[in-house]
């Protein structure tokens, strides 16, 4: 048997697989194809929920320790706020859920506020000059 026509057969094959495992899954599956697909993505959130909380009880961990190695009981308390920040935001935006109406603006609007505290704002300058009305 020539390499072309056992590629043909090995296609042919697959083909007929994902066809039979699709008509199967189909019939058997115990939800319809929204309700399955809203519990998967409920599942997905709540993987990545617990893994971000999981991220942010391990860098409280690694601070304390480094606070211990170093026996400073202040150190990195600039970057400690910071990433509580970051995880107070990224947990927001999994609850949310990024297709959430309205939550893709309510991110961008803590994004707003928070970097109208860190940084001040400075008035933008006119390049027309009154006098010459431009």
């Amino acid at each position: 048997m020539s390499a072309g026509k056992r590629f043909l057969t090995f296609l042919s094959g697959s083909v007929l697989g994902a066809a039979v495992g699709t008509a199967t899954a189909v019939l058997w599956a115990p939800r319809s194809g929204t309700e399955m697909r809203g519990r998967l993505i409920d599942r997905i959130r709540q993987a990545r929920l617990a893994g971000a909380e999981a991220k942010a009880a391990k860098e409280d961990e690694l601070i304390q320790k480094f606070r211990e190695d170093v026996e400073d009981p202040t150190a990195l308390r600039d970057e400690e706020a910071k990433r509580r920040v970051e995880a107070a935001q990224a947990v927001a935006a999994i609850g949310l859920g990024l297709n959430a109406p309205g939550a893709i603006a309510a991110q961008e609007a803590a994004l707003r506020r928070a970097d109208a505290v860190s940084t001040p704002r400075v008035a933008p300058t006119s390049d027309t000059d009154p006098k010459r009305g431009t």
